[in-house]
């Protein structure tokens, strides 16, 4: 019994380190499609009003129960001088490319043992076509 109350906080503490650990990873490779599926959707779409949806629709796992994602979208120029919009077909070519940032506050399940909250965001940047 000694020996069972001795090691069983040790036990609890590593059971809960890998509990936390897997759902922030598995909220981090969530954060990382819903940019990319963002991304996506900006070089392909002709409207910009549906990239957060997309981008929010591809992180609904983790967004209904924990928080809410945020996305930012710009144009990066490469072909286009001196600036593009994507969202417009007249200053944006092909060749420019759009970049998608989609963040997100990771909220611990133990925050006494790990801390409360981490940050997580992810930028893709694709060429538009």
């Amino acid at each position: 019994m000694v020996e069972f109350a001795l090691v069983l906080p040790v036990f609890m503490l590593v059971l809960c380190g890998v509990l936390d650990f897997g759902f922030m990873l598995y909220t981090r490779m969530t954060v990382i499609n819903a940019a990319r599926e963002g991304a996506r959707a900006a070089v392909t779409a002709s409207d910009a009003t549906t990239i957060p949806s997309v981008a929010s629709g591809a992180a609904q796992g983790v967004a209904n129960s924990i928080g809410t994602v945020t996305t930012s979208t710009s144009c990066v120029a490469i072909v286009s001088t001196p600036s593009c919009s994507w969202a417009t077909t007249s200053s944006s070519q092909p060749g420019d490319a759009a970049s998608v940032t989609v963040t997100f506050t990771y909220h611990t399940f133990f925050p006494l043992f790990f801390g409360a909250t981490f940050p997580m965001s992810s930028t893709v940047q694709m060429v538009l076509e």
